[in-house]
């Protein structure tokens, strides 16, 4: 049932339901088909015969198994090979460039310093001009040094004998 020439239905894989050819017998397990599924080793397990069987050389081109296919109504795969193109290259940058890029970065890194370097200094000054540390600090102070202070006393802890 399985020969070089028979028409398949494969039942497994992404090409399930697709027609095709067996082209090659690998060993008892595994052959090689082509038609409308990819060229490739499949598990006979996988495949369904038909009764149809095409004349075909064994290891066929796929050029060869197109032409026998369409005579019995069942068109093959046909790959669309792809438009070479070159990737873009990018230019590198002069040393001049690259001095000008560290300076705008330099630069915009400074701007974010500057903000946060203002806002301390704007912090400071309302500390200072809510607090009047220079005005109301001297007059505590002297205020302390007139008074002696008195030491708390401490409780006295009589002894028992």
């Amino acid at each position: 049932m399985i020969e070089i020439g028979r028409v398949i239905v494969k039942l497994a894989g992404r090409d399930a339901g697709k027609k095709g050819l067996i082209i090659d017998i690998l060993d008892n397990k595994f052959v090689m088909i082509d038609g409308e599924t990819r060229r490739r080793k499949c598990n006979i397990l996988h495949l369904e015969p038909l009764n149809q069987v095409v004349k075909v050389k064994k290891n066929a081109s796929h050029e060869e198994v197109a032409k026998a296919l369409k005579e019995i109504g069942v068109e093959a795969r046909e790959t669309k090979p792809k438009p070479k193109s070159q990737k873009p290259r990018t230019k590198r940058k002069t040393p001049e460039q690259l001095r000008e890029q560290k300076q705008e970065k330099k630069k915009s890194l400074g701007f974010f310093k500057s903000k946060a370097k203002k806002a301390e200094a704007k912090q400071e000054t309302t500390l200072e001009e809510k607090a009047g540390l220079e005005a109301k600090e001297a007059k505590p102070a002297e205020k302390k040094e007139s008074k002696p202070k008195d030491k708390p006393k401490k409780p006295a802890v009589k002894k028992e004998k």
